[in-house]
C-alpha cells in the first residue's frame, strides 16, 4: 500500500467565544438579559452589577409601579399637553403574532405570481385557529363566485391548498386530524427519516385506521396491518409524537409587562428612536479591581485572574454593542414607518427583514434576533419590533398593503356602520374586494376578533 501526503484547502467558519456571547446576548429579552448578567456577576468578581428595579417590578407589577411607569412615559412625550390620556395608552404590549400573519409572511416569500399569492392568502384566511380547513372547497369556490375567472377556478383553489399545506407549521391546511398527521409524516419522510419503515406504517394508520388508535385496539390494528405488535406500537408512538394542533404555538398568551428598549419621540418634524435609559443594563467593571489591574499592568496578572478580566471586558463591550445594534435597527424601522407613528395602523407599510438588514448592513438572522422580544414605545402604545414587519396583501392593481392596515380599514368600516344595521364580515370582505384587496370572510372575522370587536349580531342595537 502506497503512502502519500496530500494538501487540501477548505473553508471553515469558527465562532470565537466573544462572538458566540454577542449572538447569545442579542437574542435575549430585557428580563432574560437581567438574569444572565446577575449570574455572570456571581461567577466573576471583576463585574459589578446593579439589578434594574424597573425590570424586577415588571415581573410582579403593582399599582405604584404602574403609576410611576405611566408618569415616566408621560413626561417623555414632546406634545403631552395635547393628550391628557397619554399614560393610559401603555396598558398592553403588542399582540403576539397570529398563525395567519405567520402564514402570510411565508406566502409573501413564495416565488409565484401575485394572483397565486392572493388566492393562497385567501385560503390561509379560511383556516380555523388550529390551522384546519373546515370549509369545503366547494363552499370556498362559491364564496369566490364573483370571480369566475381561471384565477379563482376550482383547480386553482385545489392547487393553492396544496401549496398552503407545504408551509410551516407542518400539518397546516388539513381538513381532518388524519390528514394533519399525514402531512407531518410526509414532511418527515421527505427529509429522509432514519426509521422510514416505521413512519410509513404510521402514515398508513393515520390515513385508514386512526379510530383504532383512539380506541387502543392494538390486537385488531396488528391484524389489519399484518405487522408484529412491537412495530405497530412503535408506529403509534411516532403518531403520538406529532402535533395535533398546528396552531398551538400561536394561541394567545396571558399579557405581561415589559420595559421598552426604545422610545420614539417627535422631534424637528419627524419621528426618531432613542434608547430607553430605564432598560439599560447596569453592569460595569469593578472599580477596585480595575484600579489594581491598571496599577500593576496586565502582563503581571496571573492566568486565572487575567481570564476573568478578559471575560468581564468582553461582556461589558458586548452589552454596549447589543444596545447600539438594537437602537440602529429601531431607528431604521422608525424611519420607514413614519406614517404609522403619525396615522396609526392604517399608515403601516409592508416591511420585511431583508430591507432592514440591507439598510444597516447586517445579516437577516441578526435582524431576526434583534426584533424578537425587543419593544418600542411610542404615543400609540408599546409594540414588539416584529409588529412593524407586517406581511403584505397584494391588490388586483399590483399594489400592496400591510395586514395591519387591512385591520385598520376593517375597524374604520365598523366604527362608521349603522347601529341598527351593522355590516357583516361578508360585506366587509366584499367592500375590501371593491377596493382591490381580496380578503377571505374568515380572515375578516379573525382580524375583527384580534381587534376585540364583537360579531354583527352583538353589535346590533
Amino acid at each position: 500500500m502506497a503512502i502519500s501526503l496530500n494538501t487540501r484547502v477548505n473553508q471553515q467558519v469558527s465562532l470565537s467565544p466573544q462572538l458566540q456571547q454577542s449572538i447569545k446576548l442579542l437574542q435575549l429579552s430585557n428580563v432574560e438579559l437581567e438574569q444572565e448578567l446577575a449570574k455572570a456577576a456571581e461567577d466573576n468578581p471583576l463585574l459589578e452589577f446593579e439589578p434594574n428595579a424597573e425590570i424586577e417590578s415588571s415581573l410582579n407589577p403593582s399599582n405604584e409601579r404602574f403609576d410611576g411607569f405611566q408618569n415616566y412615559w408621560a413626561n417623555s412625550k414632546g406634545t403631552q399637553d395635547e393628550d391628557d390620556d397619554w399614560g393610559e395608552r401603555y396598558e398592553r404590549i403588542a399582540h403576539k403574532q397570529t398563525l395567519l400573519e405567520y402564514l402570510e409572511e411565508q406566502i409573501h416569500l413564495l416565488n409565484i405570481s401575485p394572483q397565486e399569492q392572493r388566492l393562497i392568502s385567501y385560503m390561509a384566511g379560511c383556516l380555523d385557529e388550529r390551522g384546519y380547513l373546515l370549509d369545503e372547497l366547494t363552499v370556498i369556490h362559491a364564496d369566490l363566485g364573483g370571480h369566475s375567472t381561471e384565477e379563482y377556478s376550482r383547480a386553482a383553489i385545489e392547487s393553492a391548498l396544496k401549496v398552503l399545506q407545504t408551509l410551516d407549521p407542518p400539518g397546516v391546511g388539513a381538513k381532518s386530524l388524519g390528514e394533519c398527521l399525514s402531512l407531518q409524516i410526509n414532511r418527515i419522510l421527505e427529509n429522509k427519516a432514519e426509521d422510514a419503515a416505521s413512519w410509513q406504517l404510521a402514515n398508513l394508520i393515520v390515513n385508514e385506521h386512526l379510530n383504532l388508535v383512539g380506541s387502543r385496539d392494538w390486537i385488531k390494528l396488528k391484524k389489519i396491518c399484518n405487522k408484529p405488535e412491537d412495530q405497530v406500537l412503535k408506529a403509534v408512538a411516532n403518531i403520538r409524537s406529532l402535533q395535533h394542533n398546528p396552531g398551538a404555538e400561536f394561541e394567545p398568551e396571558t399579557e405581561h409587562w415589559v420595559i421598552p428598549d426604545v422610545v420614539v419621540k417627535f422631534k424637528q418634524g419627524q419621528w426618531v428612536a432613542e434608547s430607553n435609559p430605564n432598560a439599560r443594563p447596569r453592569i460595569s467593571l469593578n472599580n477596585e479591581y480595575a484600579k489594581i489591574l491598571k496599577e500593576n499592568g496586565q502582563n503581571k496578572i496571573d492566568g486565572p485572574l487575567k481570564q476573568k478580566m478578559l471575560e468581564a471586558s468582553w461582556l461589558v463591550k458586548n452589552i454596549v454593542q447589543r444596545e447600539e445594534t438594537i437602537l440602529r435597527v429601531a431607528q431604521e424601522i422608525t424611519q420607514r414607518q413614519q406614517q404609522f407613528f403619525s396615522l396609526g395602523a392604517v399608515g403601516m407599510k409592508p416591511l420585511v427583514l431583508k430591507e432592514i438588514a440591507e439598510a444597516v448592513q447586517m445579516h437577516e438572522s441578526t435582524i431576526s434576533r434583534v426584533t424578537t422580544q425587543k419593544y418600542l414605545s411610542c404615543q400609540l402604545g408599546i409594540f414588539e419590533f416584529k409588529h412593524f414587519f407586517s406581511s403584505q396583501l397584494s391588490s388586483e392593481n399590483g399594489g400592496a398593503i400591510s395586514s395591519t392596515a387591512i385591520q385598520a380599514l376593517i375597524k374604520k368600516m365598523i366604527e362608521e356602520e349603522s347601529r341598527s344595521k351593522p355590516v357583516s364580515d361578508s360585506k366587509i370582505a366584499s367592500a375590501l374586494s371593491d377596493q382591490g384587496y381580496i380578503v377571505a370572510r374568515r380572515t375578516v372575522a379573525k382580524y375583527r376578533e384580534l381587534l376585540r370587536i364583537p360579531p354583527v349580531h352583538l353589535r346590533k342595537s
